[in-house]
Parts: C-alpha cells; sequence; structure tokens
C-alpha cells in the first residue's frame, strides 16, 4: 500500500463519518445518562468503516466504464487493495465482538444485517430503493442503540424526538451529498430519487426537512422545560447544513462538501468536553 493510496484512502474512505458516528453515539449516551463502555465505541467505528468501504465497492463494480466520480474512480482503481482493508476492518470488528455487553451485541448484529441486507439488495437489485432514507435511518440506529439498550430509563419522548432530529440531519446530509454529485451519478449511470426527480422537487423536499428538524429541536425545549447545551449544537450542526445548500455553487469539488458536511457529526466534541 503506496503512499498515493494512503493519500487517497484519507480522502475516500470515511474515516471521518466512522468517526463522527463514535462522537454521535456519546453525544446520544449523555443524554440518557447510559455508560458505554469503550469497547462498544471502537466496534461501532469498525462496523461503520466496514459498511462504508462495503459500500463503494459495491458501486465501483457496479459502474461497467471508468467512473466520473473521484470517489468511485478511487475504489475501482484500488479495488483489490481496499477489499484487504474491508477484511482487515471487518476480522477487527469480529474480534471486538466478544468485547460487548450481550444487549449490545443482539441490537448491534440485528443493526449490521439490516445494513448487509440492504447493501445485498442495491448490489443485486435492478429497483433501487431511496437510499437516503434507509441509510439515514441504519446511521441513527446504529449510534442510538448502544445507549438506549445501557441506559437504566426506558425510551422518553424527549429521546424520540432527539433521535428525529438526528435522522432528519443525516438524512438532510446524504441528500446534499447526493445532489451536489448528481452529474455524476447520472454519468455513472447510478439511479436514484434523486437523479430521477427534477431540481425544483429537490429543494421542497430539503427545505421541508430543515422546518420540520427546526421545529424538532425548538420542541425539545417543551419536554424538558429549559433550553439544552444540546440544541444549541443540533441548531448549529443544521445550520450548517443551511448555508451549504445555500452556497452549493461556490465549491467547485465535492470533496470539500463532503469534508465540511461529514465535519458536522464532529462538533458534539465541544458538547463532550
Amino acid at each position: 500500500m503506496g503512499r498515493s493510496f494512503i493519500i487517497g484512502l484519507l480522502k475516500h474512505g470515511s474515516l471521518e463519518v466512522a468517526l463522527g458516528a463514535v462522537v454521535m453515539s456519546m453525544v446520544v449516551a449523555s443524554t440518557c445518562g447510559a455508560h458505554v463502555p469503550a469497547s462498544v465505541y471502537v466496534s461501532l467505528f469498525l462496523a461503520v468503516w466496514f459498511i462504508y468501504i462495503l459500500d463503494r465497492l459495491f458501486d465501483a463494480r457496479k459502474i461497467p466504464t471508468s467512473a466520473s466520480n473521484p470517489r468511485h474512480h478511487f475504489y475501482q482503481e484500488h479495488f483489490s487493495q481496499l477489499l484487504t482493508v474491508l477484511v482487515m476492518v471487518g476480522c477487527a470488528g469480529l474480534g471486538s465482538l466478544i468485547y460487548l455487553p450481550a444487549p449490545v451485541l443482539l441490537y448491534g448484529v440485528l443493526v449490521m444485517g439490516s445494513c448487509l441486507l440492504y447493501l445485498l439488495w442495491v448490489f443485486l437489485s435492478t429497483r433501487s430503493l431511496p437510499k437516503e432514507v434507509v441509510v439515514a435511518a441504519l446511521y441513527t440506529a446504529g449510534i442510538s442503540l448502544a445507549p438506549r439498550a445501557l441506559a437504566n430509563s426506558g425510551v422518553r419522548p424527549i429521546d424520540m424526538l432527539i433521535f428525529i432530529v438526528i435522522f432528519l440531519i443525516a438524512f438532510i446530509n446524504l441528500v446534499l451529498f447526493s445532489r451536489q454529485e448528481r452529474q455524476y451519478d447520472m454519468a455513472d449511470s447510478q439511479e436514484s430519487f434523486i437523479t430521477r426527480w427534477k431540481p425544483e422537487k429537490i429543494r421542497l423536499l430539503l427545505r421541508a426537512a430543515f422546518t420540520v428538524a427546526v421545529i424538532g429541536i425548538a420542541g425539545l425545549s417543551w419536554f424538558s422545560g429549559s433550553l439544552l447545551p444540546l440544541q444549541g449544537l443540533l441548531m448549529l450542526m443544521l445550520g450548517v447544513l443551511w448555508i451549504l445548500y445555500q452556497r452549493m455553487a461556490d465549491f467547485e469539488t465535492s470533496l470539500t462538501y463532503r469534508l465540511i458536511g461529514d465535519g458536522i457529526f464532529l462538533m458534539p466534541i465541544f458538547l463532550l468536553i
């Protein structure tokens, strides 16, 4: 694995997504008062990274020609090396399972199994699923189920509202990425509702998701009786996505766009300090 491959892996390997999932899971744990051991976060990091690498490899394999999307092209060009990385991450993930508490292991297997079934559907089926909806739902489940499994209390209405807001932020993030890379996906015959819908309809969907997310964040005060630091954090994350949405044309490459978009899931570090 040469230097160019390592640099490409850092650019296109979705490491920041896996790390962001760990940070968001820590935030969920703090909101529900759960003590989550470090082994759970290690397993979550490995699982998210594994899923993302596998998804990209599936995408690269389905494109019959040289991909126009730089990320897909990287996975095509270094397919065998990335397959080796996938096996290594998978083996490390399996090894980490023995350190997981039993409730987390059960939920983790269910979420991981759901992710793999979805990827197999995408790879084998000619009918496309709304990828942004499914991935956002699986992401929210992945970061939330371990803290909830280890929490001493049951699921409260405020917890459900937090999950909904996190889902909407993840969904908006994915739609913005798909919208930014729409020309690449169309050139590479990657079909989704983003490539099928007219831009006006996508804009309407995004504005509706932003509106519902803002209402959800404001609604947290109704359940708690006061303003929460989490509200400011979620609003900040949503605000960055809104700026990206408004200034989409200012970004020359999707890479810069992705670094900022995925970077919002690292913002909760400031809440955990």
